[in-house]
């Protein structure tokens, strides 16, 4: 049995731009910083309440309050709606994801999950705009989780653990992601990882990429008979 678990944004839809822009304003709006570094690849964890709590830390001394993360995520998924009532060109699939998710859930051998540096709320709005069902999904994990990446991911792991009342190998589960920090979480949990194939992992040679999820399941297909 193989574990595959997918990023949302960038990933399975093409959202990365519009939730950037939008993550910043509701920055703003929520807490009135300003001046603070919006290229969020840089920032310790690369996931919504990883980058809040560092801003946090860094401009007040303190964590965001429970109270103070809801407000923000009102405001964020506000600022989504909006848009995509004006623009909803901006909350596409990344093209066959869609279908490419229904097609391994049929398959006896896999089971599929989520795992994302988004909030649920918006994650989960991104996923209906863009036309992607994942009701039938093992189990999925969001910011609110946890700060970093790789322990949302795990999150995710320990879910599907339970509910299927299994424990496969590390090299048995597959992570599918479109960023760097997404490849550096497998390595930091061991597991492995396919990549999006675009400009944010150019720089690493020595990953399986795909440029259509065409690709996707062929790749498995050979690492289920390698393995």
């Amino acid at each position: 049995m193989k574990y595959i678990i997918f990023d949302i944004d960038g990933t399975l839809t093409d959202t990365t731009e519009i939730d950037d822009l939008c993550y910043t304003q509701a920055i703003t709006e929520t807490f009135q910083f300003s001046d603070f570094n919006t290229n969020y690849g840089h920032y310790e964890n690369t996931t919504d309440s990883g980058i809040l709590n560092q801003l946090s830390l860094e401009r007040r001394n303190r964590p965001c309050t429970v109270t103070e993360i809801e407000n923000f995520i009102d405001c964020f998924c506000n600022l989504l709606e909006r848009t995509y009532e004006k623009q909803p060109h901006y909350f596409r699939e990344i093209p066959k994801a869609g279908k490419t998710i229904n097609s391994l859930l049929r398959n006896e051998e896999l089971r599929i999950g989520l795992a994302t540096g988004g909030w649920k709320q918006s994650a989960l709005f991104k996923l209906q705009c863009a036309g992607i069902n994942i009701e039938a999904c093992s189990a999925a994990s969001f910011a609110q989780d946890a700060f970093a990446r790789r322990d949302i991911i795990w999150q995710t792991i320990s879910k599907m653990n339970k509910r299927h009342q299994l424990t496969p190998a590390l090299s048995d589960i597959i992570y599918v992601g479109d960023g760097n920090w997404d490849y550096q979480a497998t390595q930091q949990l061991g597991i492995k990882f396919i990549g999006i194939d675009n400009k944010k992992l150019a720089h690493i040679h020595d990953i399986i990429k795909i440029s259509d999820y065409d690709e996707l399941e062929q790749h498995l297909g050979l690492m289920t008979l390698t393995s």
